[in-house]
């Protein structure tokens, strides 16, 4: 378990939503149906820009990076929070676009195959054109971690997340293709990144969720020491939970007490109103071309 000491702090945090499925109102962004993150983190003389997840999109990832004046060359990491195709499958046209050596971190099942049968057998992975062979080719450091672990100073993978509530992370009714049979998944790939930020405490960043956003958060809370949330972005994957869910997950997010929920993606329009009824000012709304600085 890393400590505080280990851990460190950052100075400030500028979230860029490159990718989301809703475009925003009157706006020239496009929404695609996935999401991809750009984190530009500082933390005293050193910054780091990470790309959290790229989307299923590359046409789509790259008109709003040329809106959002980002040069694929200035990423500097790219962060896979699990293998489902909205997250994954544009990484090797990212790659080839960025054309250089930057590291790739996700978890060591991420690039499995992976399959949904809703209401047909349908591969829901990271497509053909992402093998680790070719991610290499592209200029892919990767770094397959199931461990929590940093990025840099005051940023850490949360690794595999810990499953303690009884109302989440129970799988989605996927499937894991292993040894010439379908396996029930349990998504044990869903990772997210902490961020430590200097005297706010912890701000998480999700891709899905599959894990649940209580387990994500109390055991951010548990591997860092910090036992503040400040604040969340990402998807929360309440898009088809039930009322009882939504209401347990608003009740011990309640308790967590956060400053800021930033919801978006597979969070589902019914869980984005209660949250904001809950939540009210501390609520804010996310779309393809968003940024939030912290």
């Amino acid at each position: 378990m890393y400590s505080i000491k280990e851990f460190g702090e950052v100075d400030s945090l500028r979230v860029t939503v490159l990718m989301e499925d809703y475009a925003g109102y009157e706006s020239d962004y496009w929404g695609s149906h996935g999401i991809a993150l750009l984190l530009d983190v500082k933390a005293g003389n050193t910054s780091k820009r990470i790309l959290m997840d790229v989307g299923q999109s590359f046409e789509a990832l790259l008109h709003n990076m040329e809106l959002a004046d980002v040069e694929p060359a200035s990423i500097e990491m790219i962060f896979l929070s699990h293998c489902h195709y909205d997250h994954t499958l544009a990484l090797a046209d990212v790659l080839g676009k960025i054309n250089k050596e930057i590291p790739v971190v996700g978890h060591p099942e991420v690039f499995r195959k992976n399959f949904a049968l809703d209401p047909v057998l349908k591969d829901i992975g990271s497509g053909s054109k992402n093998t680790p062979e070719r991610l290499e080719t592209l200029g892919a450091q990767l770094a397959f971690i199931k461990e929590p672990f940093p990025l840099m100073e005051g940023v850490l993978s949360t690794g595999e997340v810990e499953r303690v509530t009884d109302f989440e992370g129970k799988g989605i009714g996927t499937y894991n293709l292993e040894g010439g049979k379908l396996v029930p998944d349990s998504l044990v790939d869903d990772m997210s990144i902490i961020v430590n930020l200097k005297g706010k405490g912890l701000f998480v960043v999700t891709g899905c969720s599959h894990a649940g956003i209580v387990n994500i958060l109390e055991h951010s809370k548990k591997i860092t020491g910090i036992n503040k949330i400040f604040g969340v972005i990402g998807g929360l994957h309440l898009v088809k939970a039930d009322d009882e869910v939504i209401a347990k997950t608003m009740d011990r997010l309640e308790r967590l007490n956060p400053s800021v929920l930033i919801p978006g993606h597979c969070t589902g329009q019914k869980a984005q109103y209660r949250l904001w009824e809950r939540f009210g000012d501390r609520y804010r709304a996310m779309h393809s071309g968003s940024v939030f600085e912290f």
